[in-house]
């Protein structure tokens, strides 16, 4: 009962990281996506394969009778988003400096850069269908891995330190380390 505890609390302190994260990475893209298409609608420009606009599409449906992109947008899934940055997205989308632009603050590729963001969405669906994403060792569980509260935080870094640090100070990241200690520190096979 005690893990199930830990477990409970460790995801609602998640949410509100997963959350900001989310936004940044969403606003993130859409901003350079909107910059390199001079269109906020670049959606309706870009190289998009059939998933993404049929993804499209049905975010234009969820947005109503004013399909404009501030409504659009937030109806697209962070899978969506996520998914822009898979390999396969590379030459269509982000060609040039539009991902240094995107990422100001690492010079890791886009490849790495996708891994890392699919690993959170991992973690959060885990989060959202109330499963353990506790592990022994001060990680977080992702179904597909583990990955470290700090790199959480690495991500939001990579677009703004400044948001990244409002974040860590106003979402209870401490709360989320001290958790992560106290069920290391139980020493129990997870």
């Amino acid at each position: 009962m005690q893990l199930y505890e830990y477990n409970v609390a460790l995801s609602e302190v998640l949410y509100g990281l997963l959350h900001g994260l989310e936004v940044a990475i969403r606003n993130v893209e859409h901003h350079t996506l909107t910059a390199s298409y001079a269109t906020p609608t670049w959606y309706d420009k870009a190289p998009l394969s059939r998933y993404w606009k049929d993804q499209v599409q049905k975010a234009k449906r969820k947005a109503g009778s004013n399909p404009a992109a501030g409504n659009v947008i937030p109806e697209l899934t962070f899978k969506f988003w996520v998914d822009l940055l898979s390999k396969r997205n590379k030459n269509a989308l982000w060609i040039g400096r539009q991902l240094k632009t995107a990422f100001p603050n690492t010079a890791l590729p886009q490849e790495k850069i996708h891994q890392r963001l699919k690993a959170i969405h991992l973690l959060r669906n885990r989060i959202s269908h109330h499963e353990p994403v506790l592990t022994a060792a001060k990680s977080l569980y992702t179904g597909d891995g583990a990955i470290a509260l700090p790199e959480l935080l690495e991500c939001v870094e990579w677009v703004c330190i400044d948001t990244a640090q409002w974040m860590k100070t106003r979402f209870r990241y401490a709360e989320a380390e001290r958790i992560l200690r106290e069920v290391a520190a139980m020493k129990i096979s997870l």
